[in-house]
């Protein structure tokens, strides 16, 4: 899998641009500040729909976009890549309404066709290291299950549309757990008896569904990871695991193999814990009026011999870790894909040691990846393992060939 070809009109600081790109990839050099992360931001938009760095994407289109031809601001990507079975296309569009204070209006197409995002999701598929990567260690659950969630999603839309609809019943039940609060509607009552069955039920589930595989993608994780980190320090210790601070998880799930498919009996098995932690959780939801326990609650623990490497482990081990992360993320899609994604480093080289450096370039070398890698520095773009890689200069919003 490899991209051949990216426009951006509008987005960010890139007016217009239309990029051919090798099968290989490219080397990208440029200040900071001068539109290197906004590449590889589009590129990993296209396999996502999704910015990899702002949760506000409505500050990805130039606000002067727009402004000749009197419509609102706007941003349009497209990615032209090859693939086992032929060549694609994948668009995205952004629009904003005139005052800037409306929805975000995104759409999708593929192929030249409309689509829903959860159906673009996936289509091409990117590994993003970046230097904001550490926050997969040391930032909060959140950037964990954020995580977890993009990469899960891109190896399996069925995936995708189980997160989908857990998100619409939790909101469901969380509505109703509102009211209930509000009104002063206690848990022994006759009313919630007759109404939060059904919810507890539909959320039970769909959470199910949606554990099932984040269990089964966090195992893979672990066993891949700790090679990987093993290769780059020496040391076998490091794991991921899932963890949930409400739910008792069962201890011996059923085995499987593909995360994708999980069995019936790990789904059931599953559905009876989240249904017992809220049970167990009743009193606490009724007060707060929100959901206590379920996968939007959950976290990974991430750790080198047996401690926390959020708390305890250095800048070094942390973005080592991440990186030995990224790594089986790569394995992951492939494995699901049956070839490689494209790897995307932003400035990650110049975080690392040489010796680091020179271990991670070597690693890299030897997948049969498209490679996109940019920094500030020329020195991190000399090995020889990347000599190969078509070298560009990026200078405010524009690309150009050579140093």
């Amino acid at each position: 899998m490899h991209l051949r070809e990216l426009e951006l009109d509008e987005f960010r600081s890139f007016r217009s641009l239309r990029l051919p790109v090798e099968p290989a990839g490219f080397r990208a050099i440029g200040r900071n500040a001068s539109g290197k992360s906004t590449l590889l931001e589009a590129i990993a938009m296209l396999a996502t729909t999704r910015s990899p760095r702002t949760s506000s994407e409505r500050e990805i289109a130039n606000w002067q976009s727009g402004k000749d031809l009197a419509v609102p601001p706007y941003a349009r990507l497209r990615g032209a890549f090859e693939r086992i079975d032929g060549a694609h296309e994948i668009e995205i569009r952004l629009t904003l309404d005139a005052a800037g204070n409306g929805p975000l209006r995104k759409q999708a197409r593929l192929d030249d066709r409309p689509v829903r995002a959860v159906d673009a999701v996936g289509q091409f598929k990117t590994v993003l290291f970046g230097p904001e990567d550490v926050d997969l260690i040391a930032g909060p659950p959140s950037s964990r299950r954020r995580y977890l969630d993009i990469a899960i999603s891109q190896g399996s839309r069925d995936y995708l549309r189980s997160l989908s609809r857990y998100a619409r019943v939790l909101e469901q039940r969380n509505s109703l757990l509102r009211v209930f609060s509000r009104e002063g509607v206690g848990s022994a009552s006759k009313r919630p008896a007759q109404e939060l069955p059904f919810w507890n039920a539909e959320l039970a589930a769909a959470a199910a569904d949606v554990l099932a595989s984040r269990i089964g993608v966090a195992n893979y994780l672990s066993d891949r990871a700790s090679a990987h980190f093993a290769a780059l320090t020496g040391d076998e210790s490091l794991a991921v695991a899932y963890s949930s601070s409400k739910i008792q998880l069962p201890s011996h799930l059923p085995s499987f193999t593909d995360w994708r498919s999980p069995p019936t009996e790990t789904r059931q098995a599953l559905a009876v814990a989240v249904a017992n932690a809220l049970d167990a959780h009743s009193g606490e939801e009724f007060r707060r009026g929100v959901t206590a326990a379920g996968p939007h609650r959950d976290d990974l623990q991430i750790t080198a011999h047996g401690v926390a490497l959020g708390r305890f482990g250095s800048r070094g081990q942390q973005r080592l870790a991440v990186i030995a992360i990224k790594l089986a993320e790569f394995d992951l899609l492939e494995d699901a894909a049956g070839e490689p994604p494209t790897l995307l480093l932003d400035d990650v080289l110049s975080e690392l040691d040489a010796i680091h450096r020179q271990k991670l370039i070597s690693v890299l070398a030897e997948r049969r990846a498209q490679i996109c890698v940019t920094a500030t520095d020329m020195s991190d773009l000399d090995s020889p393992a990347l000599a190969h890689l078509p070298l560009v200069t990026i200078r405010h919003g524009s690309v150009a060939p050579g140093g």
